[in-house]
């Protein structure tokens, strides 16, 4: 699917393109040869140029910047941050519904809620429990968290364990940044309870509302990046011209509570023309994994979990990956009449 760059933000095709394509370049030139994991730094180095490539294409080919964001995600996956389950349950979630089970233990177990015979092995010391220096840091807790809240079914199991896990942690309250625009984590946090509560229009109507907010947001930065006309026009403006917390959270609310619904609750917030681009963009994604073309898919038939290394009880356990410093975490507790606190959607 290949359409212009979305009006509101005047750039050129031509150009959109040429910074994907170098993007993309720079991740074939640095990116691990097939069968070797390489280290840290070189898989995090091409993943984050897929991602790059991926957002900048896909305000000109839908189609086309999936496949690099996918891409992205098998890398960031095989690196062991939980970013690349984000991209791949917000983008092609049907592709990856089989992982919700090993994702939610895997956030289970690092906030030690994990029951049953695992847990009563490592209390007896028939079994060392090993902290996931990954998820140590706030960033990658919620990203994981909100790859399984996309995956989940509402009044499921897994759906009230991971519900569970998220009105008892700190981080519901926490002012922790988290993504390119430095959004408060109970932001964030308060999207992926809105995706676990049931499908009313409470839900659905805190979910739109917090979009809202984070699409002002995004407005305000792409405006203040646009008087800077020269690496605007050039597209070399230093932020993300897509933000894909923003598409992601999208797509993952026409998921859960329907393309009208989102359409309309969000039409009644007057948004600006800029704020509605990466909301117009995540209907597109979850359009795309709503109707697939007929026949195979390139992409999907060339990525699938078990293929991409997108499985993350896969991956290199906790003892083998990198352990960088954890990151604070805030200290106040969850608010007792609401668990998800005061002024969730604000930022």
């Amino acid at each position: 699917m290949a359409s212009p760059p979305p009006r509101p933000l005047g750039l050129e095709a031509d150009r959109v393109r040429g910074a994907a394509d170098f993007h993309e370049a720079y991740g074939r030139l640095v990116q691990p040869a097939d069968g070797e994991d390489g280290d840290f730094e070189a898989l995090v180095e091409a993943a984050s140029a897929y991602r790059l490539a991926g957002q900048w294409r896909l305000l000109v080919e839908r189609d086309a910047g999936i496949e690099l964001l996918l891409h992205a995600a098998s890398l960031f996956s095989r690196a062991g941050l939980t970013y690349g389950a984000y991209l791949a349950a917000s983008l092609a979630p049907d592709m990856h519904r089989d992982r919700l089970g090993p994702w939610t233990e895997r956030l289970l177990r690092t906030a030690g809620q994990r029951h049953g015979e695992n847990e009563l092995r490592v209390l007896l010391g028939l079994e060392e429990h090993r902290p996931d220096p990954i998820l140590g840091h706030v960033q990658q807790q919620t990203y994981l968290l909100l790859a399984c809240a996309g995956l989940a079914s509402p009044g499921s199991a897994r759906a009230n364990e991971l519900r569970s896990f998220a009105t008892e942690s700190p981080h519901l309250n926490g002012v922790v940044p988290v993504g390119s625009m430095a959004v408060p984590v109970r932001t964030f946090w308060g999207l992926a309870l809105d995706m676990l509560s049931p499908r009313d229009g409470r839900a659905a109507r805190a979910y739109a509302g917090t979009l809202a907010e984070l699409s002002r947001a995004y407005a305000r930065t792409v405006n203040l990046a646009m008087a800077n006309t020269l690496t605007w026009s050039n597209a070399a403006t230093p932020i993300d011209v897509v933000d894909l917390d923003l598409v992601g959270a999208m797509a993952m609310g026409v998921k859960h509570f329907g393309a009208d619904r989102m359409r309309d609750l969000l039409s009644a917030t007057r948004l600006p023309d800029v704020a509605l681009v990466p909301l117009d963009l995540g209907m597109e994604v979850a359009d795309w994994d709503l109707a697939p073309p007929d026949g195979p898919h390139p992409r999907r038939d060339g990525l699938r979990p078990q293929d991409a290394g997108l499985g993350v009880d896969d991956l290199p356990g906790p003892e083998d990956l990198p352990g960088p410093g954890d990151l604070p975490g805030p200290d106040d507790p969850p608010s007792p009449d609401d668990p998800r606190g005061p002024d969730l959607g604000g930022l």
